[in-house]
């Protein structure tokens, strides 16, 4: 099969041509010995890609193709069908809850992710089979309807069950998944978007071979205006009986929160992320849930070409009843951006358990000329050890042609050298 990409490229090459087409062609080999290449062509109604990968002992190709009837290849998902695959796995701050329900091709040079092929018989109407690159593991179909202000999805996904065992599998009320049952689920999605809120309202249940039904509900409340403030509610849950398509148990059973951002003075930006995550029951403890509770502060001021910000994290996990865990970092930064020079420093301060136990400084800088672009940047991580990383890039830009040359040094590991050369038409 090798050189698959290549031969199946050239053979849709007279088709696409007929028509205005953009063509990038990717080739990156670095010290390491890994060499990656990328063929994209993006045309009025085809868009195709081939990617490969060749390192000692490994290699592999994948061909991709999308037009608006069909697809194959390397995909993203979008939208609930992201969702549906981690129920509850996403903070207030994700774009999750309002993009659109769809799949898209996925251009990255990585062998996992996810493999498959969707058709499109009619507009608002999906029907696809997804999975790894060894099995195809979720079969589904996706309707969606749009009118005015309001969209709604409707997904239906049908998966083999895959291997599992509860921590605790002597808890008969918990039964285990063999695997090789059918597990079927049903997800409702809606969308309403005017001009300054929008809701979004997703319910699904689970039910299938040697299965209990499960339910799965989240909702999330946006309400913004203009350049002024933003503010987001969220809140999602699972029965303990739920099971996202493949079998797999959500990590989470609930999860709560609010993100939010302000400007008070336009040079003035202030936000701010909090939610509370349920963890689901660990059957050590059959009457206690553990959770932990993130919370992220920020402020930036922007004055000419200077921006200073500052912020604060903190994560708290309660691991029973008597212990609990509580990590917290502080950031501050400058940084001036021209139109030839860009400048940055900031310093992160990692605290835990009111004992402080790791510094970060980083240092930058990056000229812009007209044909070239050349960065430094220089970390020191003091920790148990100090530790320092430097890395620099070489950007040459001409009409058609981008050659990238970088190397970085990770305290005693091997310099990494890379050389990226893009030519687009």
């Amino acid at each position: 099969m090798k050189g698959i990409g290549i031969v199946f490229l050239m053979l849709l090459l007279p088709f696409v041509c007929r028509a205005e087409a953009d063509l990038e062609i990717k080739s990156e080999c670095s010290s390491e010995k890994v060499i990656k290449r990328r063929v994209d062509i993006k045309g009025e109604v085809l868009e195709v890609c081939a990617v490969s990968e060749k390192e000692e002992e490994k290699e592999f190709e994948t061909v991709s193709a999308v037009t608006p009837w069909f697809g194959f290849g390397h995909l993203k998902t979008r939208g609930l069908l992201t969702e549906s695959m981690n129920p509850c796995g996403y903070s207030p701050t994700s774009e999750v809850f309002f993009e659109p329900a769809r799949l898209v091709m996925d251009r990255s040079i990585e062998e996992s992710g996810t493999y498959g092929v969707f058709v499109k018989p009619m507009d608002g109407l999906t029907c696809f089979s997804l999975g790894s690159r060894e099995e195809q593991y979720i079969r589904g179909v996706l309707a969606s309807l749009s009118i005015n202000d309001f969209t709604c999805c409707l997904l239906f996904e049908n998966s083999d069950i895959q291997e599992y065992s509860s921590p605790s599998s002597w808890y008969l009320s918990r039964p285990e998944n063999s695997g090789g049952a059918e597990l079927w689920n049903l997800l409702f999605n809606s969308i309403y978007e005017k001009e300054w809120f929008l809701i979004s309202f997703t319910a699904g249940s689970c039910f299938g071979d040697y299965v209990e039904w499960g339910f799965f509900n989240r909702d999330y409340f946006t309400f913004f205006y203009s350049n002024l403030f933003e503010l987001n509610f969220m809140f999602s849950g699972t029965t303990e009986q739920y099971l996202a398509p493949g079998g797999s148990v959500p990590a989470s059973q609930y999860k709560y929160g609010v993100d939010a951002w302000f400007r008070p003075w336009r040079p003035l930006k202030l936000s701010g992320v909090w939610y509370t995550d349920y963890k689901r029951p660990d059957y050590k403890d059959l009457y206690y849930n553990d959770f932990a509770r993130h919370l992220t502060l920020k402020a930036a001021l922007y004055a000419g070409d200077f921006t200073f910000s500052a912020s604060y994290s903190a994560d708290t996990v309660f691991a029973d009843t008597s212990e609990t865990t509580e990590k917290r970092d502080y950031q501050g930064s400058i940084v001036y951006d021209s139109d030839f020079l860009r400048l940055s420093l900031s310093n992160q301060w990692y605290v835990e358990d009111e004992r402080f136990y790791r510094d970060v400084v980083t240092a930058g800088f990056k000229l812009y000329f007209e044909y070239l672009q050349a960065s430094f940047t220089w970390k020191r991580d003091i920790g148990e050890q100090i530790t320092d990383s430097f890395s620099e890039e070489l950007v040459l830009r001409l009409d058609n042609f981008r050659l990238n040359v970088s190397h970085k040094k990770n305290g005693d590991k091997p310099s990494l050298f890379t050389v990226t050369g893009i030519i687009n038409y």
